[in-house]
């Protein structure tokens, strides 16, 4: 089973309010859950991340590429 992170995941991520939000891939998939270091699974990528490369507003086609290449990884 492939694991694949969308550009949806990523805005998700971008609009969290949570304290310290992240992609995580448990055996359900990929999820967002609300504190990374709480985290049940493997970390792919957190908002903090996201803001440092990205800033605050990341674009539809940022978003795609990010998601592209974070899957890509997961391979």
């Amino acid at each position: 089973m492939t694991t694949t992170i969308t550009a949806d995941n990523i805005r998700a991520l971008a609009q969290s309010t949570d304290a310290d939000p992240a992609l995580a891939v448990a055996d359900e998939g990929v999820r967002l859950v609300p504190e990374a270091e709480e985290a049940d699974g493997h970390i792919v990528y957190t908002k903090a991340d996201l803001v440092h490369e990205y800033g605050e507003e990341i674009t539809d086609v940022q978003a795609e590429v990010l998601a592209a290449g974070l899957t890509a990884q997961l391979l």
